[in-house]
């Protein structure tokens, strides 16, 4: 797991040496309230730490402990749901009551859920909002959490709230080419395959969207050169998500029939690493694409 900071805490990692503040924080009735068991039971508390120390998910994932100044003032979590059907990631936290109406909770909160999107790079983030504290829904009502539904989890009826990521990231990428029928019978089969749409077409190029971003081929007439150079400064090559292993393999497949060669074939596909799932494509115009598969989703 990784550390994060906000402007007054930092986040770390849980470790066994907490359990006895954990104890402390949580003999105040009022944080597990909500909770399906004791947490002023400190055997509650003891397991509780022994299920979080045992956790094992995606990287990046896991529990932290908020601290300001070395005083452990809450605690959270960003986990692959028990809850919730389909591998999805759920957070949580405590704040330790004397901390309440600090803006602890919301610092810790956005880091969590900042990280889980711009750095895990997940579609969606979900928390579970036991329907009778409403004051905790509209704390994740105010940190962009919308309400998709409610169901029976953790043995009682919760309120089912979802954060999705805010635009931005890259917005498009703009690829010159000297030969557009050949840049569109390569990069166009291959975006196309992987769920790109086409969005914009001219006289001398077309584009392909997928989401908030798309990916325009064009031969300008500023163009200089006939050939793009990966090694030169500039474009080295575009890395695209892929949805799962099976996708890859079926695309790598195909892909010597649409004019792509296969790189580093004697490591496909771990080029990239033994955790890194990725098919690298080179084309006839020497265009790079690496093909990345979801780590949330290995």
């Amino acid at each position: 797991m990784t550390t994060l900071h906000t402007p007054r805490l930092t986040l770390r990692p849980i470790t066994a040496d907490d359990t006895a503040a954990l104890v402390a924080m949580f003999s105040d009735p009022e944080l597990g309230r909500h909770h399906a068991g004791d947490l002023t039971d400190p055997d509650e508390i003891v397991a509780l730490v022994r299920r979080r120390l045992d956790y094992r998910g995606p990287d990046g994932t896991g529990d932290w402990i908020f601290e300001r100044d070395g005083e452990m003032v809450g605690i959270g979590h960003l986990r692959t749901s028990t809850e919730l059907p389909g591998g999805v990631l759920e957070c949580g936290w405590h704040l330790a009551r004397a901390h309440w109406g600090s803006g602890f909770a919301e610092e810790a909160a956005r880091a969590i859920v900042g990280h889980a999107h711009h750095t895990l790079g997940a579609p969606a983030v979900f928390a579970l909002v036991h329907e009778q504290n409403p004051r905790g829904r509209r704390f994740v009502e105010r940190l962009g959490f919308v309400a998709v539904g409610s169901g029976d989890h953790y043995g009682a009826v919760h309120d089912v709230l979802v954060s999705l990521p805010e635009p931005g990231g890259v917005h498009h990428v703009e690829l010159w080419v000297s030969d557009l029928a050949s840049a569109e019978k390569s990069l166009g089969w291959l975006l196309t395959e992987l769920g790109w749409r086409e969005y914009q077409r001219w006289p001398r190029g077309v584009s392909w969207r997928y989401g908030a971003s798309y990916v325009v081929v064009e031969d300008s007439p500023d163009r200089r050169g006939d050939r793009h150079e990966r090694t030169r400064p500039g474009l080295n090559h575009l890395a695209l998500h892929v949805p799962t292993g099976e996708d890859l393999d079926r695309i790598v497949a195909a892909a010597p029939e649409h004019g792509w060669r296969l790189m580093f074939a004697d490591k496909h596909p771990h080029a990239g690493g033994p955790k890194h799932l990725a098919g690298y494509l080179e084309n006839d115009d020497g265009f790079e694409l690496e093909l990345v598969v979801a780590q949330l989703t290995l």
